[in-house]
């Protein structure tokens, strides 16, 4: 880590040099008028004259009375002062102060005004007063640098950061617990996890503070699986997680969709008596939700005594995402009878509950309460959740006006939702209007031109693929691979969509040619409509029959005992061809599968599926 800050040796001059371009308002009156010679402060009797303060005139007036006739200050009022001059006048005339002042201003109180700015939000403020510490001879202690340090991750300011941290191995300060946690989590919010984890390693006395601050760091920066390992290197090192670990871990597994290692969380809470408060009951009611099992977040939901707004939301979202709109519904109902005030994440919820079921009446009375009931304005997810549900169900005319009245700039979800949209029901003028708006704004993303091609390709119109995959060569757009994970035994495995045989795997490339075949039997016909390829027949089902999802579907029914429910994760839409071949296969083998795509869950069971076929 010394290396890493070596180029940051001068670090009072790069803090100087920071503050020098922090503005918070312009100064709309001159700089305060301050004596040269400062007057001896001692504790003041006077005090109460700093209760006066409204403005800036009324602070120089009071300053220069107190400078002429020896008023005293105390330290209280002083940051008083500072805090007016830095909220109202911006830093020049907060730094005069600090200039006035030298002698009475020192550590203790230079800290708890950095802990006051800290704790208020005020962050650039609380940078200020640590870099005016510097110009004027007062050296920070072991209490500045955790304070100023989270200020300095909320203002994502690596560098910055990285100066603070020399002047903390200069002043020998590395080796406190407290302020090494602080540096952990300074980088890891900075989205530098390799630093984080380096100062996390030198750490020598580590406690449960700086376990977490590493989790939120990989967490921060969606390495989950990182944090899975961490939490198991507690647990070999004998830390002890408390309610906080426990809500990051449960987190990771959330979007992992790792049941079993959530599961094991959910047994660890209840067998340490850990305390289900509202965050970690939230988390719980998260992860089961997201791993697709909603009957056991509605038991920890029901267990819950004390709820907020964000166990409701995701409750609602939870039912949405895994096919149970009128639950959803009904959840936002009881919601309103029990006085809780729904906030803009509730409504994105009950619009994905109505877009996942058709619901397009429901929808749109929601949307408008938002607005008139409610006083919600809508944000750009809330209108691509209604394009999304009005363009599905076939009002195109209603989506394309809804996008035109928006009070804000359509963003390129709005219209990749209206180009799907054309897609379903074979509108290529329209969807060629959204095509053209989409490449406006994202020319490098290889998801527009693989839907502009199906589009043409539903249509037959093999000339226009070709043009489509042309320009994707001439302008080096790639296309994202499907990627699929499935959990056996508490161990992750990923599939990419290919039909090569990767060593130790030829069983399973043998076992989905046989499923195939029994498929066909049961009545299975491949859907090569969106195939976006001129070629044969036999030649687009070779190519749809290795989709990742499959292939993860063929190892855990080779590696799974019967009777266990399957559980994917893919980082795509699952695509009709493996729709319809997994409802099959769940009938056929007599599984239950779940299937996690990019918008939401498939539960297939008897050879139905959980979305009605509505997707």
């Amino acid at each position: 880590m010394k290396r890493s800050v070596k180029s940051f040796l001068q670090a009072p001059s790069n803090l100087s040099q920071w503050t020098h371009n922090l503005t918070i308002r312009p100064s709309s009156t001159s700089a305060l008028t301050l004596c040269e010679n400062p007057p001896q402060i001692t504790e003041s009797k006077h005090s109460h004259l700093t209760k006066s303060i409204s403005n800036h005139a009324h602070m120089s007036q009071m300053l220069s009375q107190m400078i002429m006739n020896n008023i005293p200050i105390d330290h209280l009022n002083l940051m008083k002062l500072i805090d007016f001059s830095v909220s109202s006048h911006g830093f020049a005339a907060s730094a005069l102060l600090f200039t006035q002042f030298y002698g009475f201003i020192d550590s203790d109180l230079c800290n708890s005004m950095i802990r006051c700015y800290t704790d208020s939000n005020k962050h650039s403020h609380s940078v200020f007063i640590y870099t005016q510490m510097w110009k004027n001879g007062i050296f920070p202690d072991s209490s500045t640098f955790p304070t100023v340090l989270k200020s300095v991750a909320q203002l994502c300011r690596q560098e910055l950061g990285k100066a603070i941290h020399c002047c903390i191995i200069q002043m020998g300060f590395e080796s406190n617990v407290y302020v090494s946690t602080a540096l952990v989590n300074m980088y890891g919010i900075c989205s530098s996890v390799s630093d984080a984890r380096q100062v996390f390693d030198e750490i020598p006395d580590r406690n449960i503070v700086s376990w977490n601050a590493l989790i939120t760091g990989y967490n921060h920066n969606r390495m989950f699986r990182k944090v899975i390992d961490v939490f198991r290197e507690m647990q070999i090192a004998g830390a002890k997680p408390v309610e906080v670990t426990m809500v990051g871990v449960l987190l990771a597994c959330a979007h992992l969709g790792a049941l079993n290692q959530g599961r094991w969380i959910d047994d660890y809470i209840d067998h340490n008596r850990l305390r289900l408060n509202v965050f970690v009951g939230t988390a719980l009611i998260d992860m089961y939700a997201k791993c697709g099992v909603v009957d056991e977040a509605e038991k920890i939901f029901k267990a819950m005594r004390v709820k907020n707004v964000y166990t409701w939301n995701v409750l609602i979202s939870g039912y949405a995402m895994n096919g149970r709109g009128e639950s959803a519904l009904q959840a936002f109902s009881r919601m309103i009878m029990e006085k809780f005030k729904p906030d803009e994440v509730t409504f994105l919820g009950v619009l994905c509950a109505c877009c996942h079921q058709g619901l397009v009446n429901e929808g749109r009375r929601y949307f408008t309460s938002m607005k008139e009931e409610f006083g919600l304005r809508p944000r750009i997810e809330h209108y691509g959740c209604m394009v999304d549900l009005l363009g599905r169900a076939g009002f195109l005319d209603d989506a394309q006006r809804l996008i035109q009245t928006m009070s804000m700039e359509p963003d390129p979800i709005i219209w990749r939702e209206l180009l799907g949209a054309c897609r379903i029901h074979g509108n290529i003028q329209l969807g060629e209007f959204a095509i053209k708006k989409l490449l406006e704004l994202e020319p490098k993303n290889g998801e527009n031109y693989v839907l502009l091609a199906n589009l043409y390709a539903r249509d037959q119109r093999w000339d226009k693929v070709g043009e489509v995959r042309e320009m994707m060569d001439c302008r080096r757009v790639r296309k994202v691979p499907g990627c699929s994970s499935i959990e056996i035994d508490n161990v992750v495995y990923e599939f990419v969509v290919s039909n090569y045989i990767k060593p130790g795997f030829e069983e399973v490339y043998k076992l989905l040619a046989d499923m195939n075949k029994k498929l066909k039997l049961a009545g299975y016909v491949a859907d090569t409509g969106m195939a976006s390829y001129d070629i044969e027949e036999e030649e687009k089902e070779h190519s749809l029959m290795y989709h990742s999802e499959k292939l993860a579907l063929a190892f855990g029914l080779l590696k799974s005992p019967s009777g266990l429910t399957l559980r994917i994760v893919k980082n795509l839409r699952i695509c009709q061809d493996c729709h319809g071949f997994f409802k099959i296969v769940s009938k056929v083998y007599r599984r239950d599968i779940s299937v996690r795509d990019r918008n939401r869950f498939h539960h297939f069971v008897g050879g139905a599926c959980s979305c009605k076929d509505y997707w």
